[in-house]
């Protein structure tokens, strides 16, 4: 029997130890360029362009990796829970202040061909010296929360060229859930081989925001050494993440990733009555995986929250004010259990 693995952790076998020199060359090379995705992305965002499509376009890229891989023989096969909590300290925002502690909770379940996945995203806003914000003295919101639901589809078309689709489901909110506030994204797209070592990822297709509708891209490559043993690395859009495994439980990683998200406010918000907020940040992240026992992940992560935005739009849709928001240090522990 067989056994199919999430693809944030690692192949439980034994490796040689590797040079240590060429690895971190290769793994800072990469996270610098990771850095410079994310420069790029708060860019489109100061642009004002809706960038809560990422994690939707990361969630179906590692369903659709998580489906390449050994069949099931057992219904709990494929089964994964995964339970998180960060925090980020206080951020500069137009002279005030606003630190976040967000807490998520995620169950996935995944066939030879079929990944399904359900989630919720909660995020509590402590601002300090709200009263310097033109929101009547009065912090503009104080908890949002996020549903999300997807399905991606994945197989085999000739060789070693797979294809996957993905339908994804969004509903973000500060009270209550509406319909107001439903997004999603379609996507589809092709993973082919560029040799031993590499493999490319490339796709696209549209998302639907509570703001506006636009076409989204997905592009990255994955690289698995072979001179030096446990090191790989993934480099693209929405996610760049350079991972080595140094022992049979234990791993470092490092991470540059995109936190973004849009949520409609309620009707006696201070803010904006009825509108929509958007928040963007990109993150760079060092991380150590620790496996205690099959199927068992923890993950401990020193985070650093690169400059970003915070948009409010109001409820007809048109962009009212954006806030740039400061970079902050921060920390995270992420555990996950794959039967």
């Amino acid at each position: 029997m067989s056994r199919q693995m999430h693809p944030d952790q690692y192949p439980l076998r034994k490796t040689p130890r590797p040079r240590m020199l060429p690895q971190w060359l290769v793994g800072l090379g990469l996270l610098a360029m990771a850095l410079l995705l994310a420069a790029l992305g708060e860019a489109r965002a100061a642009e004002g362009t809706a960038v809560g499509f990422e994690k939707d376009l990361d969630a179906m890229r590692q369903a659709a990796a998580r489906q390449d891989g050994a069949s099931k023989t057992a219904w709990a096969e494929g089964l994964g829970l995964s339970g998180a909590a960060s925090y980020v300290a206080p951020a500069k925002i137009s002279g005030a202040s606003v630190a976040v502690w967000q807490e998520e909770a995620k169950i996935t379940y995944d066939t030879d061909h079929v990944g399904l996945d359900l989630g919720y995203v909660t995020g509590q806003y402590a601002f300090s010296d709200a009263g310097r914000l033109p929101f009547a003295g009065q912090a503009p919101f104080e908890r949002l929360s996020r549903l999300e639901a997807g399905v991606t589809l994945q197989g085999g078309l000739w060789g070693d060229v797979s294809g996957f689709a993905g339908l994804r489901g969004d509903l973000g909110y500060e009270k209550e859930p509406s319909a107001d506030g439903l997004g999603g994204t379609a996507l589809a797209g092709l993973s082919l081989p560029l040799g031993p070592q590499w493999r490319m990822t490339l796709g696209g297709g549209v998302s639907l925001t509570p703001v506006e509708v636009q076409a989204v891209p997905l592009l990255s490559f994955r690289y698995e050494s072979a001179a030096v043993p446990g090191l790989t690395a993934e480099l693209g859009f929405p996610r760049t993440e350079v991972a080595w495994r140094g022992g049979s439980w234990w791993g470092l990683r490092l991470t540059g990733s995109i936190e973004s998200g849009q949520y409609r406010l309620a009707d006696d918000n201070p803010a904006v009555p009825g509108g929509v907020v958007d928040l963007f940040s990109a993150r760079a992240g060092a991380w150590v995986d620790l496996l205690p026992a099959r199927g068992l992940e923890i993950s401990l992560g020193a985070l650093y929250a690169l400059p970003g935005t915070m948009t409010f739009y109001r409820e007809s849709g048109s962009r009212l004010k954006t806030y740039d928001v400061g970079g902050a240090p921060g920390g995270a522990l992420r555990l996950r259990y794959d039967f």
